[in-house]
Parts: C-alpha cells; structure tokens; sequence
C-alpha cells in the first residue's frame, strides 16, 4: 500500500500532496484487525467443535440457532476475497476450508492487485477523508469479514471515551455511587458443582465451543426468541416476533460526570444471572440465552429494564418457571409483535445507543410504512458474553414498530377511442 502510493503521489505530486500524510492512519486499523483476528483464531481444537453447514440461520427443533453467514455464498465477491475471509478470519472453516481459501487467495492475486490499484487512485484522487468509502468497496465491500472487523474497529475507536465515562459513572467511587447492590458471597456447593462440571468430558466441550463463541459476532448454541423478517430498509429490518417469556429487572442508571445517564447493566445482570442459574424457589438451573435486552425510555431515563429470555423448555414443564428467591426479580409475557431493528457492532455505550435509535427513527421514518408505537421507548439487544472481542460485538438496537397505514389511489379510467369505428368493432375493442 505505502508504495502504491509513493507511485501514485510521484506521478500527481499536487494532487496528493494534501493527503499523503493521513495515508498512514488506514494500515494499522487494517493490519491491526487481520492479525488479531486471524491469530485468535487458529486457537481452535478440530477435537472439540466440529464445523457448522453454511448456512445463514439455522433452526433447530422450532428454536432459532444463530450461525455466521459465510461469504461463499455471495456471489458479487471475488475470489479472493473469499478465500481472505475463509483463510483467516471466518473462525467456524474447517481446515480443509482454510486451505481452499488460501488457494483462492493465491489464484485471485491479479484481481486483488487491480483492486489495489483502484483503491489508491481513488485515495489520491479524492484524498483519505474522501475516497476511503470507495477504496473500502473495492477492496473489502459489504458482506466480507474483512470489512465488518474494520468498520467494528472503527466503532470501537469512536466509543472508547464513553466506555471509560460509563465505567466511571458507574464504579463505586464515581458519580454512581450507592446505586448497585453489593455483591453476594458465591455458595461454596455451588462453586463446587460448577467446577466438577467443568471438568467432565461434557464441560470442556462446552467450555470450547465458549472460548470460540469469544470470536463469534453471533454466539452458537444458544437459544433465542423465534421471528420472521417481514420487511427491509435503509440500514434497517423489520421482524415478527412470537410471543415468548422473561425475567426482568428494574434498575437505577447512574449519572456522569455530564449529567448523562449511564448503563446500569451490572446491577440487573447479576440478578438475572443469579435466579437462571438456580438462584430460584426450585433451585432450578436454566441454560443461558439471547440477547439479553435493556429498555430505555426518555421520559424516564434514570430507570432501566434488563430482561433475559427464558427457555422454552423451562416455560412449557408442568408448573413452569420456578419464582425468583429475588423480589426484584419479575416473569413476564411478551406478546407477539413487530420490531424494527438496526445492527451495530462495538460496544453498547448509552450514548452510543441513543444514537443508533436515531438513526433507525431517521430511517423509519424515511421508509414511511412503519412507525414507532410508544415515542420516546427503544431497547438495545446484546448477544454477547462479556469475553468477545470487541470489534466483533454484535449488537442491535430495536423499536416495537406498526404498520402506517397507507391511503389507496383509485386507478382512473380511461374510456376507450372509438373515434373511426363502426359500433359493433368499438364493442369487441373496448
């Protein structure tokens, strides 16, 4: 790339010269997201998790299981870029995979260089502020791997400063103070089981498929609420939800240094976690599942709802789900209903999600057949365990939708010519 682009900037010094200084800011965020990536990686045991089949979303039993889309599937990349993705980043490929990537990789080495090419003419054209959207298409467009780590990397430059304002905020010698409940000492037998179950055969599978799951934009295995998409948009989709079963909690959001609200995520995390996991009348232990959900209201921003998704087969075993030993602790029905969802990767600061909600808002309201139902409400949906690499965080922020109804325009008529026409061919024309 450096030297693509000394060629460029030698052959139109003055065109470039305003730029070349920023060139150097695309290759650590490009390096930085292929090497990590792909030495994480190859940590996997063929021994442990056996590939899953491309497929996009499989479901299982009536019960949504979340695989990664793979990229040999879209037709509109090259083969390369395939073989990029497939090679080094794609943590589900098999080892026979990984090899026919490499192969594509080497045999698509022209195209990528033409790719190239295009990428730094398009940069020394129109300079980096400019021209990397269209240097990006050409060398990672929309559905690679390569491009969604890069664009999660960016998201997760952009939030940092806020990560650190929320964990302040919520600390115990920051603004949040006295707002988290304090932590409960772990029971002895449970530690206990836990560890032995770690230990079996069963549990270290489980405990492989997790270290990978660290790697997963969409962790496998792991049941959610069952939807359909009945609708797509501008950076949006809609989808149609069953009626399913929660825990929730009700939690204080504590304030910045700004006045801002903060994510009072770790006050209702550990209480929902806890009646899963056995914390319950019945001392029932439940599988996890996603996403977990935060609902936030702007006319009530210093409360927050945390809510986990229950088990199906929890909720349908004679006597159902057990009751929370913790009062804070509600079940809830969530009936069916339609909600608009936007996807974004990084890490779900508050004010990253207020953002995101706008620009669903923006776009819904740019579409024009779906509108919000209560104003002011929205949710962020998370799907990952906090051990997942950021940039590869996938995140949605979501708004319980309808559908606007749209007024019809009676067709006009129009009455045919019979102008010329005797009375009987105007009858068999019209």
């Amino acid at each position: 790339l450096e030297q693509c682009a000394d060629q460029a900037e030698s052959q139109s010094p003055a065109m470039v010269e305003p730029h070349h200084r920023h060139r150097g800011n695309l290759l650590p965020i490009l390096f930085a997201a292929l090497a990590a990536s792909a030495g994480l990686l190859y940590f996997r045991r063929a021994a442990f998790v056996s590939s899953p089949p491309p497929l996009a979303r499989r479901r299982m039993g009536g019960v949504a299981l979340a695989a990664e889309a793979r990229t040999e599937t879209d037709p509109e990349l090259k083969s390369w870029q395939r073989g990029l993705d497939t090679a080094f980043l794609d943590v589900d490929a098999s080892p026979e995979e990984r090899l026919e990537g490499l192969k594509e990789l080497v045999l698509g080495a022209g195209d990528a260089s033409s790719a190239l090419q295009e990428a730094v003419k398009v940069v020394s054209e129109k300079g980096l502020m400019d021209g990397h959207p269209a240097a990006l298409d050409a060398l990672f467009p929309k559905g690679t791997l390569a491009r969604s780590d890069l664009e999660g990397l960016a998201a997760v430059a952009r939030q940092a400063p806020e990560v650190v304002g929320d964990l302040r905020a919520s600390s115990p010698l920051g603004a949040g103070a006295g707002t988290s409940d304090t932590p409960k000492a772990p029971d002895l037998g449970q530690v206990r089981d836990a560890l032995g179950r770690l230990l079996s055969a069963e549990g270290l599978t489980e405990a492989a498929e997790e270290a990978i799951n660290a790697l997963r934009s969409t962790p496998k295995g792991l049941e959610e609420p069952k939807f359909e998409v009945v609708a797509e948009g501008d950076g949006f989709e809609v989808r149609r939800y069953e009626n399913f079963t929660v825990a929730t909690r009700r939690m204080s959001a504590p304030r910045g240094n700004d006045g801002s609200a903060g994510s009072a995520s770790a006050e209702g995390f550990n209480s929902l976690a806890a009646y899963l996991f056995g914390d319950n009348e019945e001392d029932r232990s439940m599988k996890m599942t996603m996403p977990v959900e935060i609902d936030y209201r702007d006319d009530d921003p210093d409360v927050q709802t945390m809510s986990f998704v229950m088990p199906v087969e929890d909720v349908l075993v004679e006597g159902g789900l057990p009751q929370p030993k913790d009062p804070s602790v509600q079940i809830k029905q969530v009936p069916e209903r339609f909600v608009a969802i936007r996807r974004f990767p990084g890490v779900a600061t508050s004010k990253e999600v207020k953002r995101q909600s706008e620009k669903l808002l923006e776009a819904l309201q740019a579409d024009g057949l779906y509108a919000a139902v209560a104003e002011g409400e929205y949710s962020v949906l998370q799907y990952n365990p906090p051990y997942t690499i950021p940039w590869r965080r996938r995140n949605e922020v979501a708004i319980v939708v309808s559908a606007v109804d749209v007024p019809l325009v009676e067709a006009e008529v129009v009455e045919p010519e019979t102008d010329g026409l005797g009375e009987g061919q105007g009858d068999a024309n019209e």
